[in-house]
């Protein structure tokens, strides 16, 4: 997970990923081009209404949080190892195959989930972590 580069240059940057700030408000570069999107999709979060609790065989997820507080909690599936970390607005978390992975909002919020696979409900294996 990282938070995104807040600037104001549009340009010639060399952080391509980042977080532009102009008069006419946000706007938020998540993928450098270079990998073909096959899914894109906006959650609404709301506090304590967990998202997720499941890992992918396949799929590598991108999550980029617009709006909100949460905890990501994972846990990678082959070794039992176990992080959480703190989201806020401008983080972005990229989750690869066999992480277990849920989302707990503390707050109000919104975000969206790209991944370069398209969405396939038998690559989604349920895994309690909350």
């Amino acid at each position: 997970m990282k938070s995104l580069l807040v600037t104001d240059t549009p340009a010639n940057r060399a952080e391509v990923l980042a977080r532009l700030q102009s008069p006419r408000g946000e706007m938020a570069v998540l993928t450098d081009g270079t990998t073909p999107l096959h899914h894109l999709s906006y959650l609404e979060l709301r506090p304590a209404m967990l998202r997720g609790n499941h890992f992918h065989k396949l799929r590598h997820e991108f999550f980029y949080l617009i709006h909100g507080e949460l905890t990501l909690v994972l846990s990678d599936i082959a070794t039992g190892e176990r992080a959480s970390a703190k989201m806020r607005a401008g983080d972005l978390a990229y989750i690869t195959p066999g992480i277990a992975h849920v989302l707990n909002p503390t707050t109000a919020g919104h975000s969206v989930e790209y991944a370069a696979e398209p969405f396939d409900l038998t690559d989604v294996y349920p895994h309690q972590l909350l």
